[in-house]
């Protein structure tokens, strides 16, 4: 027996000292392809550079930094509405911005403080931190209490995968926000149970936009997470009020309401905005109005929203009930909140980042809620939910270099939609059949 332990140690000393090294070469690697994916979008914003104002199609290179960031928030601290005619003649800007809460102009207030070309490297590089936010946020989640330990391996492979992925690639080329609203919706949907006020932190932030917020938050009600929304709902709404009362201090709220309304036409009336055009949306309704050739308003918008909703409501309050909310975006409670909410209401292709953590729980398969799946239905769940990911035939540049139009270009633009729509089907499907704490072997 001596003899054999002997012997036996130092194989799998070795067998430890192999792996590590194997993934220390594999971090490396996947943190130089990040670095090559930094510089490659930074040239990139460089060379179709976009200076403020007409907007141009063929250089979008920080477009939507100066249309839905910088400028709106100048505007705001000096007391201008971005939503009115008037900023849109005083500012170098398109047009004026749609209906967010003006939480989000004052959130972007201290970037005006600097000038235009130090806040935009200051910007990208903030950008940077938050799409290795996600990354962190991501490894965190789904190896904790799995015994696994940390893994910068995986921490750089999800980092590059972010940067060269359509979502990632187009918010760090335009400027958007959108990396700060995906970390907002995973603060809010991970901590809605176990610590409320990050949750609370993270709803306020994606109250600035409100087909964010209202799906996720009413979600969490029915998940059981009333507190964290309560608070945050309370909470945004000061805030807002306090925004508006900023505005509206030289005007008034009816021209204020006005405005927001003349925007909002605005914004509807626009050709990339319409769904029969659009190869950028991915929810349900946008791929419905593409295929009927029909314009839905915000009426119908919340009656959709609504009714895609009502399934996920009631799948999470019975398996709230049941005690089996996971309380993690990795789990099976909180990625129904975030595919639902995609699914059921305006939402474009870099949102779908939002459910980063959860791709990566079902590759892994070290939490509870996915390692009973067969890998043939992880698989199909992971695919499905990469799928605005992957789908680079839906997007502008491809679509005109090889012209493709009319049937072909619906189809490919409607898979986004279409899959994540599956995806979430399955996820509802699963969460009901282990309402009752019983988990199965499940496979396609």
């Amino acid at each position: 027996m001596k003899e054999s332990t002997t012997d036996t140690e130092p194989r799998d000393h070795t067998t430890v000292a192999s792996t590590q090294r194997r993934r220390q070469m594999v971090a490396w690697l996947a943190a130089a392809c990040f670095l090559i994916g930094v510089a490659l979008t930074a040239s990139r914003i460089a060379l179709a550079y976009q200076p403020p104002g007409p907007f141009d199609p063929s250089r979008q290179g920080y477009c939507d930094f100066h249309n839905g960031v910088y400028f709106p928030a100048l505007a705001f601290r000096e007391g201008v509405s971005p939503y009115s005619a008037a900023y849109v003649q005083q500012y170098p800007v398109e047009r004026s911005i749609p209906f967010y809460s003006p939480l989000v102009l004052a959130l972007h207030t201290p970037l005006t403080w600097l000038p235009l070309p130090v806040a935009e490297v200051v910007y990208f590089v903030v950008s940077l931190g938050m799409l290795l936010g996600i990354a962190w946020l991501s490894v965190r989640w789904t190896t904790g209490g799995a015994g696994a330990g940390w893994r910068w391996d995986w921490f750089w492979i999800i980092a590059s995968a972010l940067v060269f992925a359509r979502g990632g690639q187009q918010t760090l080329f335009t400027g958007y926000f959108t990396f700060e609203l995906i970390l907002g919706a995973l603060l809010a949907v991970h901590y809605g149970k176990t610590h409320p006020w990050r949750s609370v932190l993270g709803l306020v932030v994606i109250s600035c936009k409100p087909t964010f917020v209202l799906p996720i938050a009413g979600l969490m009600l029915f998940r059981g997470n009333i507190k964290a929304v309560a608070l945050a709902g309370m909470i945004s709404l000061v805030l807002a009020v306090a925004c508006f009362g900023w505005l509206i201090q030289s005007g008034s709220a009816s021209q204020m309401m006005s405005d927001i309304g003349t925007s909002q036409d605005v914004h509807r009336s626009d050709d990339y905005e319409v769904p029969a055009n659009t190869w950028t949306r991915i929810d349900l309704l946008a791929i419905v109005a593409k295929w009927t050739d029909w314009v839905p308003g915000d009426a119908t918008h919340l009656v959709w929203m609504i009714a895609i909703l009502l399934p996920a409501a009631i799948v999470l309050m019975v398996y709230h009930r049941h005690n089996r909310d996971d309380g993690a975006a990795t789990g099976l409670s909180g990625a129904i909140v975030l595919l639902t909410s995609l699914v059921a209401i305006f939402h474009q292709v870099y949102d779908a980042m939002i459910l980063t953590p959860v791709i990566v729980a079902i590759l892994i398969a070290l939490r509870p809620a996915w390692d009973t799946l067969s890998w043939r239905m992880r698989m199909f769940l992971a695919i499905s939910m990469l799928m605005p990911a992957l789908n680079y035939a839906s997007s502008l540049m491809v679509l005109n270099r090889f012209q493709i139009d009319g049937f072909a270009k619906d189809v490919v633009t409607s898979l986004n939609a279409i899959s994540l729509l599956i995806a979430c089907v399955v996820l509802l499907f699963l969460a009901w059949n282990r309402r009752d704490g019983k988990v199965n072997q499940v496979s396609v």
